[in-house]
């Protein structure tokens, strides 16, 4: 599909269809990564962070939008089943714990209209929530039908059961400049639903990760990790690779998390292969400076199945985040200590250095046994 047609440069919130292919622009505020949908009859704008983390989509009601802390300086208009003539509760409710936060609430059947198509849809009403720090009404869930709360299908696995979308893949490009989006517009971030862009984004081929398949089916984005590769040059121009074994551990893909949360057994090693003290930066010894994250180190990935695993790269300048210790000259740590051995949470800090497509394959209404993937593509440079 030709990606000429792109209204980027619009400040229109409003999503963008070709055939049945969604393009929904990106707002990011105060760093959180957001797109909006319209639910209700009539339709209302919410605005929810996309998180391929969890499945079912929450939106804050009413009650909830008036009276749970908010911290965020977003105003949270919450949903109001009685202000949409074809909202109906379902009957079930849902509980579901984050790592960041909880959410409780009722199960909703409404309408949700993208560009000039309609889809009945479910989601929870949240009359509880402690995301008091989150500039939006809720999440909108992308993982796998197979952990859906209260009954929530995901909005994208209901799209593609009602063939209200071109193929059962979605993109992701986020905006590379690192600021807040204009106030009341939009970054050049885009989440493209029922396809993707990567012609207009990529830059060469793209590289395929097979998930890892759980006995209940896909669950969230997850793929084995095997090891990793630390690259670094030293002071005297030598180059120096390390290897860390990461034994078969889960590495799961979150655009909900923003971090690089790595298995703690393996997170002193890891900052040993690109020259970097973990305990020292934990214990206050060494703050990381900006100026220490430049193109001379790099680490890989190495992910997929044992006889189809692929490398996936990003550089030292590439992971650059200042403001760690309230200095703008520091840098936040490149990784983190995920909590569990054996386990691996991959966010935007690395998935924005890449065009992603995440593929189901075919319909999973149509094929119980499909085959899911995810794909990362180098980015074009800038113009």
């Amino acid at each position: 599909m030709a990606l000429k047609t792109f209204g980027l440069a619009a400040l229109s919130l409003a999503p963008i269809a070709y055939g049945a292919v969604f393009d929904l622009p990106v707002i990011v505020y105060n760093g959180y990564k957001l797109i909006e949908l319209n639910i209700g009859t009539p339709a209302r704008p919410y605005r929810l962070l996309f998180d391929t983390g969890s499945t079912s989509t929450w939106i804050v009601d009413k009650e909830c939008g008036e009276h749970c802390n908010n911290v965020s300086g977003f105003e949270r208009i919450g949903y109001d089943i009685t202000a949409s003539s074809t909202g109906n509760y379902t009957g079930q409710e849902a509980s579901i714990d984050y790592l960041g936060g909880r959410v409780a609430g009722l199960t909703v059947s409404d309408k949700l209209t993208i560009g000039d198509v309609s889809s009945d849809q479910l989601f929870i009403a949240a009359n509880e929530s402690n995301w008091a720090a989150l500039p939006a009404h809720g999440f909108l869930g992308l993982a796998f039908n197979s952990i859906a709360d209260g009954g929530a299908t995901p909005i994208f696995e209901t799209l593609m059961a009602q063939k209200l979308v071109d193929e059962p893949r979605f993109g992701i490009y986020y905006d590379q400049t690192g600021k807040d989006s204009p106030e009341g517009g939009h970054g050049q971030g885009l989440l493209t639903l029922g396809g993707s862009r990567q012609d207009k984004y990529v830059d060469g081929e793209m590289t395929k990760v097979p998930l890892l398949r759980r006995a209940g089916g896909y669950d969230v984005w997850r793929s084995t990790l095997y090891s990793g590769k630390g690259k670094q040059v030293t002071s005297n121009g030598t180059e120096v690779e390390s290897s860390i074994d990461f034994s078969w551990g889960n590495i799961v893909f979150d655009t909900g998390a923003s971090s690089m949360s790595l298995s703690p057994d393996k997170i002193e090693d890891v900052y040993a292969s690109i020259g970097m003290n973990w305990t020292a930066i934990i214990t206050g010894k060494h703050i990381p400076l900006c100026s220490e994250f430049t193109d001379k180190w790099s680490f890989t990935l190495v992910v997929g199945n044992y006889d189809n695993k692929k490398e996936l790269t990003v550089t030292g300048d590439q992971l650059k985040l200042p403001g760690f210790a309230n200095r703008e000259d520091a840098c936040w740590p490149p990784f983190d200590d995920s909590g569990a051995n054996g386990f691996s949470l991959i966010g935007t800090r690395f998935l924005r250095n890449f065009y992603t497509v995440w593929d189901y394959g075919t319909n999973p209404s149509e094929d119980e046994y499909y085959s899911a993937s995810l794909w990362f593509g180098k980015l074009k440079a800038e113009d």
